[in-house]
Formats: structure tokens, sequence, C-alpha cells
């Protein structure tokens, strides 16, 4: 069928934003150097975020880790939401907060009464958590810190208490380690003893040496990897034929070295994972580089809900699930295999399926269809031993909470009592003219319009 099986890939560095929200010299230098940027921005230079991670998934990828930035003397300001929007399309892209100490400051420390060095430090301190805390409630998963852009350093006090929470409740620290091109960077902040000193400091803190020590520190990034189990290297922003020249020992360690591309300023995410591929030709020192370490050390993917791509873990999942059907529908509409492979094939070509993982495992999907003016819920099941643990309500909600149009209809059989109270309990009815819109939004014959019904959930305004 010419289907080829994807790649298992995690890039755990992409950057969003709208474009003109980069200053120019970070969109000359950097980010036009790839080829992506026709594809994930609109004339006016905003980021598409269905196209935006389109774009990533279509070159293999499993997983990512979206990145925002505040820093606007160097690289520019672009907001947490704009990762938010991303991932609200691509859930298997993970969003992380971004912190600058000389940007999100508290504007109560210039009051007379925190004059005091102590209050001072204590509200500086104070305003970072709360900014913390507002990118974790809108849906981030961990912290990037970016010195060299910011103008700070990584053992700034005030970034402690942030530190403490990252520790305490496992989120991983990402902290751009080595140099930078944009204008106006200064490598002083890129000491990497400072580095070493917020890892002694938090020993039990997940911590990712972006770019592993860029420029002249890579000996120092390589040694801290070695001595440290909680400290890894992102091998992103660098030419992969030369990782061997900067970490000797990668392939000894390839355990502690992670997969990331800095999208979008790169040649190819599929282009820069098969030249290292070919520098490390060892499959499985590969297959943690480019996956397990990310998997394991994020968690990010170990249970949810995702885009699911593969037909080949689709179809067995559909096939099961219906089992539910036999016995209970009429017997000339039901026949097994339920759903044979040419035909889930050419309908994944008008929708968008997800599906429900736990440990790699496919439990459950779920399509939406775009038809005309309203939005379809196509294929909905969950394998057998798996139903009735929520996972079909966690797809439906997902599902919904991207829908744009007024309606959002789903057709079920008349008799599968089951699946109708099932919507009827998340807010659906059912339409009384079901026939009309049968014919309307389905390609199917008329018995299966005879023992069909639709049920529709109004949602106008729901989401925009």
């Amino acid at each position: 069928m010419g289907y080829k099986l994807p790649m298992r890939i995690i890039d755990v560095h992409i950057h969003v934003g709208h474009r003109f929200e980069w200053t120019d010299l970070a969109k000359k230098v950097w980010m036009d150097t790839g080829p992506y940027a026709p594809r994930i921005f609109d004339r006016e230079e905003r980021q598409l975020p269905q196209e935006y991670g389109d774009a990533i998934k279509d070159e293999g990828v499993f997983g990512g880790i979206l990145i925002p930035e505040y820093s606007p003397l160097t690289a520019g300001v672009m907001p947490f939401e704009r990762a938010a929007e991303i991932n609200a399309f691509h859930p298997e892209l993970i969003p992380v907060a971004f912190l600058n100490p000389n940007y999100h400051r508290n504007p109560t420390e210039s009051q007379p009464e925190l004059a005091s060095f102590a209050k001072k430090e204590w509200s500086h301190s104070a305003a970072l958590l709360d900014a913390f805390e507002e990118q974790l409630r809108m849906g981030a998963k961990g912290l990037k810190i970016h010195p060299i852009h910011g103008f700070f350093y990584a053992n700034d006090r005030a970034l402690y208490p942030v530190y403490e929470k990252c520790e305490r409740e496992g989120l991983p620290v990402m902290f751009h380690a080595g140099t930078s091109l944009f204008k106006g960077a200064k490598m002083r902040y890129s000491d990497p003893y400072t580095f070493d000193d917020v890892i002694s400091d938090f020993p039990n803190m997940k911590v990712i040496l972006c770019h592993g020590g860029r420029g002249f520190w890579y000996q120092i990034a390589e040694f801290l990897v070695k001595n440290f189990e909680n400290v890894y290297i992102d091998i992103s922003g660098l030419p992969p034929k030369n990782l061997l020249k900067y970490w000797p020992s990668m392939r000894k360690f390839a355990r502690k070295f992670l997969f990331g591309t800095d999208f979008p300023g790169v040649p190819g995410i599929m282009k820069n994972y098969d030249e290292v591929r070919d520098l490390i030709r060892d499959n499985a020192a590969m297959d943690l580089i480019g996956f397990q370490n990310a998997y394991d050390l994020f968690g990010f993917w170990k249970e949810g809900v995702f885009e699911v791509k593969d037909p080949y873990e689709i179809h067995p999942v559909v096939n099961d699930g219906s089992q539910r059907y036999k016995g209970v529908i009429p017997d000339d509409r039901y026949h097994e295999p339920y759903m044979l492979m040419d035909e889930l094939l050419e309908e994944m070509k008008r929708m968008r399926v997800y599906g429900h993982r736990k440990d790699l495992k496919l439990l459950g999907v779920m399509a939406k269809e775009p038809v005309k003016d309203v939005t379809l819920i196509r294929h909905a099941y969950v394998a057998m031993e798996h139903q009735g643990k929520g996972i079909g309500s966690r797809l439906l909600t997902f599902i919904e909470n991207q829908v744009t149009t007024e309606w959002l209809l789903i057709g079920t059989w008349k008799a599968a009592a089951w699946a109708i109270d099932f919507y009827k309990k998340h807010g659906y009815a059912l339409m009384d003219n079901k026939d009309e819109l049968l014919r309307r939004y389905w390609d199917i014959p008329d018995r299966q319009i005879e023992t069909s019904c639709v049920l529709g959930k109004r949602m106008k305004n729901r989401r925009r």
C-alpha cells in the first residue's frame, strides 16, 4: 500500500511564535535558514497552529517540546500562548514555561516599603514564581531558562524558589548552555560554572543542557552529564556531523543525550535525525538518543490523548472495539472484520484520528471530520478490555475543545443503546431530522440510514 511506518522520534527543542515577534536578526541568521517558514506562517507572519504541528509531525516526530521565549533585547517575545495554541491541535507537542528575571518583575519592587535588599529579593522571587505558576496553569509541563538572551545568571537566587518547585514536583528544567548568534547576547551569562551551582544545589531536579555547551564549553557539559545522574544534553542547534568531536563519549553515554533540532531554524528534522544516525551507527544508542531517553525523562507521552497517524495501530483497535456491536445491531450491518484496511486508509485522508495511549499502547480512538458546515465524530472505538474506564470521555472532550463549527454530530446505530447513553451523558441530543442529516453529511447506503440515528451538540462560541 506504500505506507511507511513512522520513526520513533522525539524532538525536545522546538521554538514557537509569530514570525514578526522574533527580532530581525533572529529571523535572518536562524529562522530563515530552514525550509519551514512558508508553510507555518500566514501572509501576516502569524503562526498557523495546526500547520505548525503538521510540519513537525510530517517528519516522523512522535512527540516534542514547545518553547516560548521572553527575551525582548535579543530574540524577541514569543509568549506562552503561542505554544498553547499549537498544543491545542497537537497534544503530543508539549509546552514548557519560560522565565526571564529581567522581564518577569513585580512592579511593587519600586515601592518604598520594599526598599530593603531582602524585601526586593523576596518580591522578585515571588514575581518569578507567580509567572511560572501562571504558565503552569495554562498548560506548561516544565521550564526553559535562557540566561544569555535575558542577561542574567542561571544561579540567580531569585530563581531558587522556582527551582525548588521544579525539583519537588519533578518538572524538567532546560537551560540554554552555550553561545548565541543573536545580536546583543553576552557570553558571560552562559558561564558553565553557574549551571554547576544549580545542579549541585538541586541534585534531584531534572536538568537539560540545551546545545550542550555550544561554542567553548562542550567538555564541561560532557563532564556534567557523566558525573550527575540528573543532567542531560540536548543536541539541538549543532551540525550533526561534529557531535562526536564535541562529545567523544556520546556513544558510550548515549543514555544521557536527547535529540532536538531548534525548529524552525533547522535544515530538516528528519535530515538531522538521519545524519545523527549515520554518525552514531548504533541502532540501540540511536533509539535512546532519538526517543527513549526523552520518553522516560519527561514522561509526557506515557499516557494521554495524542494524534495517531499509523493505520496499522488504529485498525486493530477499531475491529476489537466494534465487537460490542456483534449480536446487537442488525446482522446484515455487522461483518468481520468490521472495517477493512483499505476502507480505513481512504477515510483517514479526510479526517484526523486521535487516540488514548498508555505506555505506548493504543487503547482507544476517535476521529473528527469537517464536512461542509459541521464537524463529525467518526470511528469512536475503545478496545474491549479497556471500555468503561473513561477513555471515550477523554477523547470526546479533547475533540470538543478543538471544534469551531456550530454543530458537532455523531452517527451511531439505533440499537447501540450504550453509545446513545454515552453521548447523552455528555450533552448530546437525538436529532429529529436524522435522515436528512445522514444524507447531507454522510455517504452511507439507505439500509444504514434506516438503522442509524444522529446525536448532536451545539458548539457555537464554545472555543474561539
